[in-house]
């Protein structure tokens, strides 16, 4: 029999169970298990998964994979069985691809910069007296750029002109260009082999 009850202690809600388990050397552990359970048909039962988890402290940070047609168990001692290997593991970041599109473009009001001379009134203290006075400055301005355009009366006759504002286009968006879809692979975690552990007995 692989797994042999050594003794058992009662809690107050179950039972702690220490055994011995057979499996890759003679193992000594401890459990808890339902307090009206019988403790050798209860851990009999769990065999599998208690050698599991004993693989597992003895594997720390194991990345097993289910094999198809294979327990538990059966694909961790596959995984061992292999050098213990931990499989790289790679992402692909797929960039989808975009179509072209062309600038937008809008029309505004053309402008040009104009100056003009103005002419301020400001009051300073000179020689202990407050003095008005009066300050020129040039200041610099956008102004619309305007056209005479011939103006007609409903009958369709030219009776003189009128003043319009010149428009111009502008770029409100530039074009992008078509991208082709892209991918891109990098491993997050290169192969890794997993060492074992010494395995540690627990006692009462």
């Amino acid at each position: 029999m692989a797994i042999t009850i050594n003794s058992k202690r009662e809690n107050e809600d179950d039972q702690t169970v220490f055994f011995s388990i057979d499996y890759d050397g003679a193992k000594s552990w401890h459990g808890d298990i339902p307090k009206d359970a019988d403790p050798q048909e209860f851990l009999d039962a769990k065999e599998d998964t208690l050698k599991v988890e004993i693989l597992r402290k003895q594997y720390k940070g194991a990345d097993v994979p289910q094999l198809e047609d294979k327990t538990p168990l059966e694909s961790f001692e596959a995984w061992i069985a292999a050098g213990c290997k931990n499989a790289e593991i790679t992402e692909t970041t797929v960039t989808p691809a975009q179509p072209a599109v062309d600038a937008v473009m809008g029309t505004r009001t053309k402008t040009a910069e104009e100056s003009e001379e103005v002419t301020t009134t400001e009051i300073v203290e000179v020689d202990g007296k407050m003095v008005q006075r009066e300050v020129k400055e040039t200041v610099t301005k956008q102004v619309p750029v305007t056209k005479e355009v011939p103006l007609f009366n409903e009958a369709g006759e030219e009776i003189g002109t009128h003043s319009i504002d010149e428009t111009e286009k502008y770029e409100i968006s530039p074009a992008i260009e078509a991208v082709e879809e892209s991918s891109e692979t990098v491993v997050v975690r290169a192969e890794t082999v997993v060492s074992k552990i010494d395995w540690k007995d627990t006692t009462e």
